[in-house]
Formats: C-alpha cells, sequence, structure tokens
C-alpha cells in the first residue's frame, strides 16, 4: 500500500498536475480571459501592500525559476560545477528568498486580517491561495534545513527523480521514496499549486507581464498644474 501511494504521488501525480495545467491556461487564456486579473486592495489601504508585494513578487519568481535546476542532469551542470557546489548555491539562494517571499506573505496576510476595510473586501479565495503558499513557502524553507544536513547523494536524486518525471519514467517514485517527509510534502503541495494556479488570481503573474506588451491603447494622467485664462495647461 505504501508503494502504491508513494507512486500514485510522485511516478503519475506530476504529469496529472502538467495536464491539468495546460488545459486551464489554454481554457483560461481563450475562453475566460478578461477574468485574469488581480484586484489591487491599494486604494482601500497603502500601509504594506508596497512592501509586502514586492518581497513576495520578486522573490517568489527567483524561487520559482531556481527550482527548474532540477531538470538539470549532471553531465550539464558538471561542466562548471559540481553537484556539492550545486548544493551550496541552491541552500543560498533558497534560504535568502524563501525567506524574503516568506516575509511578504505574513505581511499580506497580516494586513488583510488587520485593516477592516481590506478584511470585509477579502474572499475565501484570497486567504486560500495566501496560506497555501505561505504553507509551500515554509515547508520548502524546512526542505532546505533538510538538504543542508543530508548527503550529496540524496540531494543529486532529487534531480534524478524530476527528470525521470519529465522523461516519462515508470520508475520516478521509487527514485524518492526513502527521502524525508518534508521533501515530499512540499512537492505534493506544490503540484497542487499548479494545478490550481490557471484557475486562480495567481495567473496575473504569467500572463499580465505578457500582455503588457501587446496592450491595445494606454491612458496618460498628467498633473494639472497650470491654470490661464480657465483653461488647463497640460
Amino acid at each position: 500500500m505504501e508503494n502504491y501511494i508513494n507512486n500514485l504521488l510522485f511516478t503519475y501525480l506530476p504529469h496529472i498536475a502538467f495536464a491539468i495545467f495546460w488545459f486551464g491556461l489554454i481554457t483560461r487564456i481563450i475562453v475566460a480571459n478578461k477574468s485574469i486579473q488581480a484586484k489591487s486592495t491599494q486604494i482601500l489601504a497603502r500601509k504594506g501592500v508596497k512592501t509586502g508585494n514586492n518581497l513576495f513578487h520578486y522573490a517568489i519568481i527567483i524561487v520559482f525559476f531556481g527550482h527548474f535546476t532540477l531538470f538539470l542532469p549532471e553531465e550539464v551542470y558538471h561542466l562548471v560545477m559540481t553537484t556539492e557546489t550545486k548544493r551550496m548555491i541552491a541552500l543560498v539562494f533558497g534560504i535568502t528568498f524563501g525567506v524574503t517571499s516568506f516575509i511578504g506573505m505574513v505581511i499580506l496576510l497580516r494586513r488583510r486580517l488587520k485593516d477592516v476595510r481590506v478584511r470585509v473586501t477579502s474572499t475565501f479565495h484570497d486567504y486560500f491561495i495566501l496560506v497555501l503558499l505561505l504553507v509551500e513557502a515554509g515547508l520548502g524553507l524546512a526542505s532546505v534545513a533538510t538538504t543542508a544536513s543530508t548527503t550529496v547523494e540524496e540531494y543529486a536524486s532529487l534531480g534524478v527523480w524530476a527528470q525521470k518525471v519529465i522523461t516519462f519514467q515508470p520508475d520516478a517514485g521509487a527514485v524518492i521514496a526513502g527521502h524525508s517527509l518534508l521533501y515530499k510534502l512540499h512537492f505534493v503541495t506544490g503540484l497542487l499549486i499548479f494545478m490550481l494556479f490557471p484557475y486562480t488570481k495567481l495567473m496575473h503573474m504569467l500572463v499580465l507581464p505578457v500582455a503588457y506588451f501587446f496592450r491595445s491603447g494606454y491612458q496618460l494622467v498628467r498633473k494639472q498644474h497650470l491654470l490661464n485664462d480657465n483653461r488647463i495647461i497640460k
């Protein structure tokens, strides 16, 4: 039974998550693209929003792309560094930007809970996504601590697992069957977020930066500071 669950979660679930992600991404863009937005609450309360948003967005993007290094085969990154060097870089970046994103999310969550106007306009969806990301960040930081205390071989096997997943190897789950529960919880929570991503306001992080360059128009707003003959000079 244990092997069955491990195989389900770490061999088949990643492919299920990828399928749901791409289906949701394509259908959301084609069918419901006007719903892709993240409603700003800055007009309701400015305190904490800029700091929290900046810490969260910039750090989470770096953390996200940092995970893609798991898909690099050893023969590729061994051209420039050893596995131990790669692990040290992962630890430094993981701790630095993991803590940064975690602090940013705590600031945003505290703001939603403490400010009355923001709280009454927040939905279950707002809290659910933020708490889920906080849990994932916390598991990620705990996994970093595990990575620091484990062997290089065990760290390298995480990359082996990721590469087996994307190449559809049937024994992918067996590679991390004996790994720490923290790693497994981090992976499963990450896959859950991956599946939910296209159906939540998180989509704006992926679509809006691209859509910005293809916008059809814009509104230019200037400060009105001169008055002459009852007409505004702009």
